[in-house]
């Protein structure tokens, strides 16, 4: 039952108030016969509604209403009295929510009291669902603002680890070219060459995710050309003519466990072209590309061509003794790869290999 409490003037409002909402079983309703005692009870008890005469004794009815909303009462307050002149707007004004001019049929009168009673509590309710409502969503937007904030927070974190790990690789860089210079042996000289491109490779990777708004993913259309124009610009002077190619699929990405064993066998193959096909002086290409296989779903080839001649100990990755294509062998097991060598005018070794799925981790470098 909803209790309401009815400010009343006299004891025969209150009797017919009593016979004609109490005993419907919906509404336990108490009575004050004065403002003060109304303002006790309202503290008492937490009331649905409050029904009050116009004329509550001990203050007129915007006196009681203004007095009411003042203290911070919200609950719905109908007024009831006779509908002269101005009393109906000025009740409105002062913070009632309805108004029922009072009649000479008890009946109708209590009738529409009862209806006008149960349409300010529906009001009610469905206001404060949406109040409810308008406070989750606003908890929702305060929490969605602190993992937006915290996210944030997060990719600076990452990204200025990826920084760090950049510069750090730079600098070992810089130690070996150092030694490269200062020594004569040209097998040394070759190995920390070889080195250094190596470490270029990984380094390059994180530069492009600390530059990148994508911190998960590498797209390879921009990073093969930066990994092949490095090493292009590393061909001594009588391979000049030898060029490096690029082509990509444009949408292809892979996290940073799957491109760096790709940048480094990358960086071998094209390394072992220049050192075994080509003769001093003489033109060809070496092609680098990258896409999805077809009618192959979630499968991608590597591919890295030549149109030089490649010694046959050159080519066999699993019996070659050099640590080049020990590298490539162990890093296509590495991202599950097979490799495939074809030798049709021009020397071509395939490397198929499954491509990630998003919030995946293959095997850590």
């Amino acid at each position: 039952m909803i209790p309401v409490l009815f400010v009343v003037r006299d004891m025969k409002m209150c009797e017919r108030a009593h016979h004609f909402l109490s005993k419907s079983g919906e509404f336990q309703v108490d009575f004050a016969f004065s403002a003060d005692d109304a303002f006790a009870m309202l503290e008492e008890t937490a009331y649905g509604v409050v029904v009050a005469d116009y004329l509550v004794p001990g203050s007129n009815g915007d006196g009681f209403l203004e007095t009411l909303r003042g203290r911070g009462y919200a609950m719905p307050i109908i007024i009831v009295g006779q509908d002269a002149e101005g009393i109906v707007v000025d009740a409105i004004n002062k913070g009632a929510d309805y108004f029922l001019h009072t009649s000479d049929d008890s009946f109708q009168f209590y009738a529409e009291l009862n209806h006008v009673l149960k349409k300010a509590l529906s009001q009610q309710s469905t206001e404060e669902s949406l109040r409810k409502t308008q406070e989750q969503m606003r908890t929702i937007e305060q929490q969605a603002e602190g993992l937006e904030s915290s996210l944030q927070e997060k990719d600076i974190l990452i990204k200025e680890v990826h920084h760090r790990v950049k510069n750090n690789l730079q600098l070992i860089s810089s130690i070996l070219k150092m030694h490269y210079y200062r020594t004569d042996d040209e097998e040394t000289k070759e190995i920390l060459e070889n080195c250094r491109n190596r470490i270029f490779s990984m380094a390059m990777i994180h530069e492009h995710l600390y530059r990148s708004d994508n911190l998960a993913e590498v797209r390879m259309a921009d990073y093969i050309p930066r990994l092949t124009a490095n090493l292009s610009s590393q061909r001594p002077d009588e391979l000049q003519g030898v060029e490096i190619l690029t082509r990509c699929d444009p949408e292809i990405t892979l996290d940073i466990d799957t491109c760096i064993p790709c940048g480094i066998i990358i960086n071998e193959l094209i390394t072992n072209a220049l050192k075994y096909a080509y003769a001093p002086g003489k033109r060809g290409e070496v092609e680098v590309g990258l896409h999805r296989v077809a009618n192959r779903s979630g499968q991608l080839r590597l591919e890295v061509t030549n149109d030089g001649e490649m010694p046959e100990e050159a080519l066999n990755l699993e019996t070659s003794s050099t640590l080049g294509m020990q590298l490539v062998s162990s890093l296509t097991m590495q991202i599950d790869g097979d490799v495939e060598v074809s030798q049709n005018g021009n020397l071509r070794i395939a490397i198929t290999f499954p491509q990630p799925e998003p919030g995946t981790s293959s095997k850590g470098f």
